[in-house]
């Protein structure tokens, strides 16, 4: 049934006039907050601002993205060392932010505009039990049912391989969401979000708020469907009463946990080349930060890392690549493991001064490497359980930081061992393999609108 905001704030949303001169609707940097008197809760600011620290997450406007969107065109080097590193993920954003202007990407990010989707499918949005709801939609009918199926399949298996049930247990029920930007145009969604951010004085001017939202997304390119409104994916740990149903009547719906994955991700995937397993791989990855939740993790006794969210970055990625390579996982051929590894390389980042960095292009793909090596039958027991992955993933961490080809090369499995069709993608044969797709022509792929997408030949 579809939510319906209170019939006294319909009752507003009908009769309060909203005039905005079109001179007006000149986009700036400035803070729209004020013009309406609203501000960040703050029972909800750090976890906005935790946001803003995953690997898909909008980059934070600043000096240095606002001259890199002003270089034009993209830089073209080489990986091979840190002052060398170069990010797929970043340059694609940065040529969407040129797309619709830099001012323009500041007044959506400084407004909290483009963390609405999010607000609205964690804390406002009704879930159906219905495995074929129709508001959990991934760009395409044949990607919707592959995600569906990879994270049952994510479900089941992780289960299996706790031998001791302590990390996933027969109660446990993730949730697999959908986030787009079409909710924006909704006042039965964006309203409640809106309210749900910010304390306010007046509800009028939540009203008004939420129609300046409508004009500033209507002029962006490709308006609602814009990519950078849903540039996200989410693994969330929900809180009793605080959480994904928080507010719903069944207390029990309140404390559900969920893995919500923007439409702007999908299409950079897609744009990227990577729109056969990359979706596949983002998936395990954010299914890989729940176990890591479950397992309370902590730096190893005896250890100082400088950067632990790169090791629960780098670990997730490992997590990914040990599913859906393994036999009893995903399955996976090579060809298929030779798209998600590229995949891991396109998230990582270039910062390693930063605290929240997470791991270069390189680290990111050795990490989901030595994951899907682990499922190999020269190397693997049936079934890791979660503890004993971790375990082996600490003792190799070091090795993946210094990009040691001992770790960083795929082991792969005895071809005549493997039953070739046994759980690949449903849709197989739909999506080009590596064998396909030559890595200099990865560019090729576009949006239909003849917009180039990220040549990974650039970077590889």
């Amino acid at each position: 049934m579809k939510r319906r905001i209170a019939p006294q704030l319909l009752a507003l949303v009908a009769t309060v006039v909203v005039v905005v001169p079109r001179a007006a609707m000149v986009v700036d940097a400035t803070l729209l907050l004020d013009d309406y008197h609203l501000r960040v809760r703050p029972d909800m600011e750090a976890e906005l601002d935790s946001l803003e620290r995953g690997e898909f997450a909008p980059l934070r406007p600043s000096p240095h993205i606002r001259s890199l969107v002003a270089e034009g065109g993209r830089r073209r080097r080489r990986v091979g060392t840190a002052a060398a590193c170069s990010s797929p993920l970043v340059d694609w954003t940065t040529d969407r932010i040129r797309e619709m202007g830099y001012s323009t990407y500041k007044t959506l990010y400084d407004n909290r505009i483009i963390q609405m989707p999010y607000v609205y499918k964690h804390y406002i949005h009704r879930h159906s039990e219905d495995d074929n709801d129709d508001d959990e939609f991934f760009v395409s009918g044949d990607q919707t049912k592959e995600l569906k199926r990879r994270h049952r399949d994510a479900v089941s298996f992780w289960r299996e391989a706790d031998v001791d049930n302590s990390v996933i247990d027969a109660s446990d029920d993730i949730l697999l969401l959908s986030m787009h930007g079409s909710m924006l145009a909704d006042d039965d969604k964006l309203v409640p979000a809106i309210m749900r951010v910010f304390d306010f004085d007046a509800t009028a001017d939540v009203v008004a708020f939420a129609a300046r939202i409508r004009r500033i997304v209507e002029d962006l390119p490709g308006g609602y469907d814009n990519p950078l409104l849903t540039m996200n994916a989410i693994a969330t740990r929900s809180t009793h009463g605080t959480g994904t149903f928080g507010g719903h009547d069944d207390e029990r719906r309140r404390v559900k946990d969920s893995i919500i994955i923007g439409d702007g991700v999908l299409r950079f995937l897609i744009d990227s080349g990577l729109g056969s397993s990359g979706p596949d791989f983002v998936h395990a990855h954010e299914f890989g930060h729940h176990l890591q939740f479950r397992l309370d993790m902590a730096v190893p006794p005896g250890s100082a890392y400088a950067h632990d969210d790169r090791r629960k970055e780098l670990m997730a990625d490992a997590i990914s690549g040990y599913f859906l390579a393994h036999d009893d996982g995903a399955d996976m051929l090579e060809e298929e493991i030779g798209v998600f590894d590229r995949t891991a390389f396109a998230t990582g980042d270039c910062d390693e001064g930063e605290d929240d960095h997470h791991g270069t292009p390189r680290m990111r793909q050795c990490a989901a490497i030595w994951g899907a090596s682990q499922s190999a039958a020269a190397v693997r027991v049936p079934m890791l359980d979660p503890d004993v992955f971790v375990r082996s993933f600490d003792a190799a961490y070091p090795r993946m930081l210094d990009l040691d080809s001992g770790v960083c090369t795929l082991v792969s499995e005895d071809p005549s061992s493997d039953e070739p069709g046994a759980k690949g993608r449903e849709d197989e044969g739909k999506h080009p393999s590596l064998q396909d797709i030559e890595v200099g022509s990865w560019n090729e792929a576009d949006d239909g609108e003849g917009r180039p997408g990220v040549n990974l030949g650039d970077w590889l």
